[in-house]
């Protein structure tokens, strides 16, 4: 699952993320208006977004609008702010956010309401786990079945990468977006751990991974 993260606070954006990606979900991080709005992971390839109201060089209220109204994205959105006030978080709800957390929080608690909200979708749509041809991802487990039989051989950093390919079958993902949420805390990763990361994981699920591939460009699962 993938979560975007719009906050200008720098300790605090780090501590979410760094509890995000312990539970297995892939995150991007952006640090104002402006560096979510020219992203492109605007496109809407995230599952959930965590915005902040006060943002140093704009608003969240103009990301929510931008992403409700214009782009017509229903994916959950969780406001995080400093404002308690009633009638503060009750006109934010009206704009049809799925929750409102006043700083400070832990993130520990963050996380609860993301895995609530993200639960309860699965529970609407029975996705337990993604079935792609011969492959089964558990989601809860993030068990790997590959014809019925439990691949246990899948190390933490194969199983994202399966993951998050498997949430994103047919669309198109750039090179340089995938590194950084794969790779986020390492600055010196090169083309060949990428490249021998992607073969290991086509040889141990055989023919059942048809990454297709456009070198120094973009990757897709078809």
């Amino acid at each position: 699952m993938h979560i975007s993260l719009i906050d200008d606070e720098k300790l605090l954006r780090s501590n979410i993320s760094k509890k995000l990606r312990s539970s297995w979900y892939l995150v991007s991080e952006y640090h104002g208006y402006h560096d979510f709005m020219q992203s492109w992971f605007f496109e809407d390839i995230s599952d959930l977004y965590i915005i902040d109201i006060s943002l140093w060089d704009g608003s969240g209220y103009d990301i929510i609008s931008e992403l409700r109204t214009r782009k017509n994205i229903t994916k959950p959105i969780i406001v995080i702010s400093g404002f308690g006030e009633v009638d503060t978080k009750l006109f934010w709800f009206w704009l049809w956010i799925d929750d409102y957390i006043t700083k400070p929080f832990s993130p520990e608690e963050l996380i609860a309401r993301v895995n609530a909200i993200l639960r309860r979708l699965y529970n609407t749509f029975e996705r337990t786990e993604i079935v792609y041809k011969w492959l089964s991802f558990h989601v809860s487990s993030n068990e790997v079945f590959l014809r019925w039989v439990p691949i246990n051989h899948l190390n933490k950093k194969e199983k994202i990468i399966l993951n998050y390919f498997l949430h994103h079958i047919g669309k198109l993902i750039k090179k340089e977006d995938f590194v950084k949420l794969i790779w986020w805390c390492e600055t010196d990763v090169t083309q060949n751990t990428i490249n021998v990361t992607l073969s290991k994981l086509r040889k141990k699920l055989w023919d059942d991974f048809p990454l297709q591939t456009v070198p120094h460009v973009w990757y897709i699962l078809e």
